[in-house]
Formats: structure tokens, sequence, C-alpha cells
């Protein structure tokens, strides 16, 4: 669930910060930083939430992380085994 509050807040953040950089005068593909935020924020509720597509997002999520090396894959490893190890699955699964 923390994951889940963490995406959430990484897309409040990110639709501020561009808001910002658009006020100072820097540009960035507007339908890119809309279509990221809004998966980050869709991907955090579903996860809070305990909805099948929150899992799948979230997954999708984490195996686009292993890209962002060294960190991200860390990151991304560590999450995925513990999901693994502990069924993380049937909780999502269970409440849908």
């Amino acid at each position: 669930m923390i994951f889940g509050y963490v995406l959430i807040g990484i897309s409040i953040i990110g639709a501020l910060f561009f808001y910002w950089a658009s006020l100072q005068g820097l540009t960035a593909p507007v339908y890119f930083v809309a279509i990221l935020t809004t998966w980050y924020f869709v991907t955090g509720v579903g996860v809070i939430w305990l909805k099948k597509w929150g899992y799948y997002l979230f997954k999708f999520f984490l195996f686009l992380l292993f890209l962002s090396f060294p960190i991200g894959t860390f990151i991304s490893y560590k999450t995925l085994s513990y999901m693994k190890k502990n069924n993380i699955r049937e909780y999502f699964f269970k409440a849908s």
C-alpha cells in the first residue's frame, strides 16, 4: 500500500512541477506529462484499492523500472521478489 501512496504523491508532484516549469517558460511535451502523471495516479489508486488492474499496472511499472539501472533495478528486483515470496497476488485477487 505504501507504494500506492508513493505513486500518487509522485503524480501530484510531477503535475505541480510541470505547472511550475511552464510558468518559468520551460516547455515539455504536454501529452507525455499528462499520460505519465495519469498512469502513476491510476496505478497508485489501483494498488491502494487492491484491484486486479492495479496489480497488473504495478507489475508493469516494476518491469519498466528494471531499465533504470542501478537504483531502479534494485528497487524493482526487491519489490518483485517480495511480491512473489509473500504471494501478494492473492491479496489483489481476493479483494476484487
